[in-house]
């Protein structure tokens, strides 16, 4: 069974806040962080709150720790592909289709590696 927080009357899985943030117990995740988390636990919204994901407007770093968030749901993905299939082809595919829309392309992609800045 999996452990739930409530914040601002929603219920956010603490295991995907997890992911999300990379700290074991996340205290007060950013607006961002749970705007992902939304997406996560249902990765069948993802058209209807394209509009909240593509207005993000972060600063470089928080930006940064985003892309850092989606690559752990990628990796996070991959990784427990086997447990379910279904949920997590969807969690990895909502991962890269946020990180295209807001970096224009995927750091994990094959290809020529990129820094991260």
């Amino acid at each position: 069974m999996m452990d739930y927080v409530t914040i601002d009357g929603e219920k956010y899985s603490i295991s995907d806040l997890s992911t999300l943030t990379g700290e074991a117990k996340p205290d007060e995740p950013e607006r961002y962080i749970l705007l992902m988390a939304k997406v996560l636990k249902d990765p069948l919204s993802l058209p209807r709150l394209l509009k909240d994901i593509c207005s993000l407007e972060l600063s470089k770093e928080k930006m940064r720790d985003l892309r850092l968030a989606l690559i752990r749901v990628q990796i996070e993905s991959e990784l427990k592909m086997n447990e379910d299939i279904q949920r997590y082809q969807q969690r990895h595919y909502v991962a890269q289709v946020i990180e295209i829309l807001l970096f224009k392309e995927l750091l994990l992609a094959p290809g020529e590696p990129e820094e991260l800045d």
